[in-house]
């Protein structure tokens, strides 16, 4: 009774603010959660409060949820390989890139020096004494995380922001995800892993489970769209694909969002239907989300009845997080200003810096529950509350009125 009552008091909440922002659009700030789909977050945390463990549907509920959110790390790392296409970067300008590649190593550095000067404080306050290491490598690739493309916010009586050579480009992203699949092996605490007949051994034999898994996944969803390229039969193939590939992936331990962003990068760069994968993909992405932020709510939400957010290090961690991705991209993109004249203005400079973070960023928050060893998910939730306080750090357009090109 307890499950049912928390879904009529969530999903009311939420239609009741859907028809009031059909009516009244909301101000830019609150236009900006919507877009990165956190008010489900907002969902699944009201379900929660109305749900408690001694409820007999819990145990259930929590297995599935384990697993959905599991599966959708991978659709997400997924989606992410997808924009990882060769062609397209080979066409963007080399300015652009250039100056995201600086940006993405200044970031990424900066986060490492920070996790490394607080190690202290992540030992005692957030109990990663055995995966320091692990923490790190989540840290920098939640750091170099942005979301893509970029919105538009139409503010009063402001022109809308003009495009800025480069900013669009799925860098950040794509070095978010090099970061976590490359430093991964070196790290993983299980040096030896058998799967059938072999055995995988080291860093080397992780690095190649995760790559071989990657690459058959990629075949298999590319032999699914060339079958089946519209209808629900299709959308049954791809998720019975992702779910086969999540389970083979939870074995060794390895990341699912590192295995799903190789099968997207090798079917983007493989397949011929590049256009069909990419608007199915879409379309289902449309529906997935918003499952995945609810599902990610109520495991936030069964720490706001206790002591969770009077705890110290949630807020902090939070901050810090926010600043050091924001002084880290901006030290990046000054360097980059003075050698490639990208951007050309303090705050065209300062909107790039700040960019808001997005779905992958929460996914990777996500991911450290599968990945460390918590006493608590204070980790997981400051993490999120870092990407949302990062929506909410918009910078509004210049006064003159700019079209896109």
């Amino acid at each position: 009774m307890a499950f049912i009552f928390s879904l009529i008091a969530g999903f009311g909440t939420f239609f009741f603010a859907r028809e009031l922002f059909r009516r009244t659009p909301p101000y830019p700030l609150l236009d900006s959660l919507r877009l990165g789909r956190l008010h489900y977050l907002i969902v699944g945390v009201l379900v929660r409060l109305f749900f408690p463990k001694a409820d007999a549907l819990f145990q259930p509920f929590d297995l599935v949820r384990s697993n959905c959110i599991g599966a959708i790390l991978l659709w997400i790392g997924l989606q992410t390989g997808l924009s990882t296409n060769l062609q397209h970067l080979r066409n963007a300008g080399l300015r652009g890139i250039y100056a995201q590649v600086a940006g993405a190593l200044a970031t990424g550095g900066f986060a490492i020096l920070a996790v490394l000067a607080s190690g202290e404080t992540l030992y005692r306050d957030l109990g990663l004494v055995q995966n320091l290491p692990i923490a790190v490598v989540l840290l920098a690739s939640f750091a170099l995380a942005t979301r893509l493309p970029a919105p538009l916010f139409q503010w009063p009586n402001r022109g809308l922001p003009h495009r800025i050579s480069g900013q669009d480009l799925p860098l950040s992203n794509i070095a978010a995800m090099a970061v976590l699949c490359g430093a991964f092996p070196l790290i993983a605490e299980q040096p030896i892993f058998s799967f059938g007949n072999q055995t995988f051994i080291g860093p080397m034999g992780m690095a190649l489970l995760m790559l071989g898994l990657g690459v058959a996944g990629g075949v298999a969803l590319d032999f699914s769209f060339r079958s089946h390229r519209t209808g629900s039969r299709a959308m049954s193939l791809v998720m019975g694909i992702v779910i086969a590939l999540f389970g083979l992936s939870q074995a060794p331990g390895l990341p699912a969002l590192g295995v799903g962003f190789l099968a997207g990068a090798w079917l983007i760069n493989a397949t011929v239907a590049k256009r069909e994968v990419a608007e199915f993909t879409a379309r289902a992405n449309d529906v997935i989300e918003p499952i995945f932020f609810a599902l990610l709510g109520t495991l936030i939400g069964e720490f706001v009845t206790g002591p969770f957010f009077a705890w110290s290090p949630l807020l902090p961690l939070a901050f810090t997080m926010l600043l050091v991705r924001g002084m880290g991209r901006t030290i990046g993109f000054a360097f980059s200003q003075n050698l490639w004249e990208i951007p050309r203005t303090g705050r065209d400079l300062f909107a790039i810096s700040w960019h808001p973070q997005g779905t992958l960023a929460v996914a990777l928050a996500a991911q450290a529950v599968y990945l460390l060893e918590f006493q608590h998910n204070t980790f997981m939730t400051g993490l999120v509350m870092t990407a949302f306080l990062s929506q909410l750090v918009l910078v509004p357009p210049q006064n003159s009125p700019q079209s896109h090109a």
